[in-house]
C-alpha cells in the first residue's frame, strides 16, 4: 500500500500526570511516526491532569511532541479530573488550552456548555475537521457529566442528548471519517454506537476514557479503551482504499517496551529527584488491594485511618481518590512513588456529625446505581472496617438500603426506621464529598471540622505514610486487609 493512502492513529487515555510514562509513549509515536509526524493522528482521551507528577511536565511534553512532530494532528478530549477542583486549577485548564491552540494542539468537548452564551467556550472546540492524507477527518469528544462546574458559568449536558442534537451536522459535514473520544464509560459508548445506528450514520472509530480498569475491546461496534494511567496506547492503521475506511484492530504499545527519548528526561530526572520519588518508605507488609466500585483493603485501611486520626464513630472517602493497589511484594520496598499512585491529592480529612437518617440518605447515593453501573459507580464510597451496610435493589432496579450497622449495631428496624433517630455518629470525610459533589447534597449544608494536629492540617495520604510505616512491624509479610462489609440481598 502507497505509504500517503493511510493514516497512523494513537491513542492514549487518562494520563493522570504519570509523566514519564507518558513521555515512553511519545517517543514510542516518535520512533514509528514518519518524519515530521505526517499522516499521524493523535488522539488523547482525557484527564491528562490529577496525579503524582507536576502537571506543568505533561504539558511541556505534549508541546515537545509537537515540535517533533510538526506535520502531526493532535486532539485531546477534556476529562472530568482535567477541569480540577478549584478555580485555580479551572484557570490552569484553560491557559493550557491558550498554549496548546497556539501550538495546534486542540481539545474538545461537545457537551461543555457556557451558561451564558449556550454555546461551547471559546478555549475549547465541539468538533475539529482535519485533512490527514487528502481525506476530511471529524473528530468530536465528550466528557462524563456528573460534575458540578455551574459556579464557573460552566455546564456539561448529557452526552447522548448532545450527540442527537449533532447527528445532522454531521451528516452535512460528511467526513471520511468519524472520530469519537469518549470520556465516559463502557455503557456510555455503547449508546453512542446505537443512536448513530438508529439514525443511520456511521462512527468510524470509538475511542473511550475514564476507565480505569482494564475494558475489552469491541470490534463490532469499532470501539477501543487504551488502559489508563498512561500504561499502554493503541496503534491504529486506516487505509481509504474502500468506499469506508478500512480500520485494521490495533498495536497495543506499553509504557515498559518503549525507551525514553532523550529530549523528555532531564526535566523528568529534575522532578523526580527534586520530589524523592525514588526515597524508600518501608518494605511491603500488607496487600491492598482496590475496587472502584466495592469495599477494597485499600479503600477500608485508608478510612481506618482516617477513623482513628478524628477519633470517629466511623469514616466515609470518595473511591475516586484511590488510583491504584497497593499489592503486597516478597522483599519490595516501597517508595514515595509507590505510594503516591495510591493518594497523590494533598486531601485534608474534614469531621461532621450525622444522624441515622442522614447516614442513609449518605448511602442510598452511594449505592444508588450499584445493580446498573456495576463497575463505574463513581458515587461509590469506602468505608471504615466497623460498617456494614445491606442493599437491595427497588422497584425501578436502583439499590437501596436496607440495613446500616456501625460496631455490629443496627441503626434501623424492618421497616427502615431509625431505631434511634436522635443517634449522632462523628464520621470523617474528605472535603469533596463534604461540599456535595457527585449527588452528596445532603451533606453540603452541614457544619464541618477540619482536622489539625500541631497547628497543621492532617492530610489522608500522610496517615497512608505513616500506617504502611507502621504494618510492617504490625502484621505478617503479605496480609490481606479486611474491609468493611457489604450485603447484597
Amino acid at each position: 500500500m502507497n505509504k500517503d493512502n493511510k493514516i497512523d492513529i494513537y491513542a492514549l487515555t487518562d494520563c493522570h500526570q504519570e509523566a514519564r510514562k507518558l513521555g515512553c509513549l511519545f517517543s514510542g509515536i516518535i520512533r514509528r511516526a514518519p518524519q515530521n509526524g505526517q499522516n499521524t493522528l493523535i488522539c488523547d482521551g482525557g484527564d491528562l491532569f490529577k496525579g503524582i507528577y507536576d502537571r506543568e511536565l505533561c504539558v511541556e511534553e505534549y508541546l515537545l511532541l509537537r515540535r517533533k512532530l510538526p506535520k502531526a494532528e493532535i486532539v485531546l478530549a477534556l476529562g472530568n479530573n482535567d477541569f480540577g477542583f478549584s478555580g485555580k486549577d479551572l484557570e490552569f485548564l484553560q491557559q493550557t488550552a491558550d498554549r496548546f491552540n497556539q501550538a495546534n494542539i486542540n481539545f474538545l468537548c461537545a457537551n461543555l456548555k457556557n451558561t451564558a452564551t449556550e454555546k461551547c467556550p471559546e478555549w475549547v472546540k465541539p468538533y475539529i475537521l482535519l485533512d490527514v492524507c487528502g481525506k476530511k477527518i471529524m473528530v468530536t469528544a465528550f466528557c462524563v457529566n456528573y460534575i458540578r462546574l455551574q459556579k464557573y458559568n460552566l455546564r456539561l449536558d448529557n452526552i447522548s442528548e448532545t450527540f442527537v442534537a449533532m447527528i445532522d451536522t454531521i451528516k452535512q459535514i460528511n467526513p471520511d471519517a468519524l472520530i469519537i473520544l469518549n470520556h465516559a464509560l463502557r455503557n456510555s459508548s455503547e449508546n453512542l454506537w446505537n443512536l448513530a445506528e438508529q439514525n443511520n450514520l456511521r462512527i468510524d472509530l470509538i475511542i473511550g476514557g475514564h476507565e480505569h480498569s482494564p475494558v475489552e475491546p469491541k470490534p463490532e461496534q469499532k470501539t477501543y479503551y487504551p488502559s489508563a494511567f498512561s500504561r499502554n496506547m493503541m496503534h491504529f492503521t486506516v487505509s481509504f482504499a474502500a468506499s469506508e475506511p478500512n480500520i485494521g484492530y490495533p498495536e497495543i504499545i506499553t509504557c515498559q517496551t518503549e525507551p525514553l527519548n532523550p529530549m523528555f528526561a532531564p526535566m523528568l530526572n529534575s522532578y523526580e529527584e527534586s520530589c524523592g520519588l525514588n526515597i524508600p518508605v518501608a518494605r511491603s507488609t500488607l496487600d491492598l488491594p482496590r475496587s472502584y466500585s466495592d469495599f477494597c483493603s485499600i479503600g477500608t485501611f485508608t478510612a481506618d485511618q482516617m477513623r482513628l486520626a478524628a477519633k470517629a464513630d466511623l469514616a466515609l472517602l470518595s473511591t475516586g481518590y484511590l488510583t491504584h493497589s497497593l499489592r503486597y511484594e516478597k522483599d519490595k520496598i516501597l517508595t514515595v512513588y509507590n505510594l503516591e499512585r495510591v493518594f497523590s491529592a494533598p486531601t485534608p480529612v474534614q469531621t461532621v456529625v450525622l444522624s441515622p437518617k442522614i447516614l442513609k440518605e449518605i448511602f442510598n447515593n452511594a449505592l444508588r446505581s450499584r445493580y446498573i453501573q456495576r463497575y463505574g459507580n463513581t458515587r461509590f464510597l469506602q468505608c471504615s472496617q466497623n460498617v456494614c451496610v445491606t442493599c437491595g435493589k427497588n422497584t425501578d432496579g436502583f439499590g437501596e438500603v436496607k440495613q446500616i450497622t456501625v460496631n455490629n449495631t443496627p441503626l434501623f428496624d424492618t421497616d427502615g426506621n431509625p431505631l434511634h433517630p436522635e443517634d449522632e455518629y462523628l464520621c470523617a470525610i474528605d472535603p469533596f464529598i463534604g461540599a456535595g459533589e457527585i449527588g452528596y447534597d445532603m451533606l453540603r449544608p452541614l457544619s464541618k471540622e477540619t482536622l489539625m494536629k500541631s497547628n497543621r492540617l492532617v492530610r489522608i495520604k500522610d496517615l497512608i505514610y505513616a500506617a504502611i510505616k507502621e504494618a510492617e512491624h504490625k502484621y505478617p509479610a503479605g496480609t490481606i486487609y479486611p474491609t468493611a462489609r457489604m450485603i447484597d440481598l
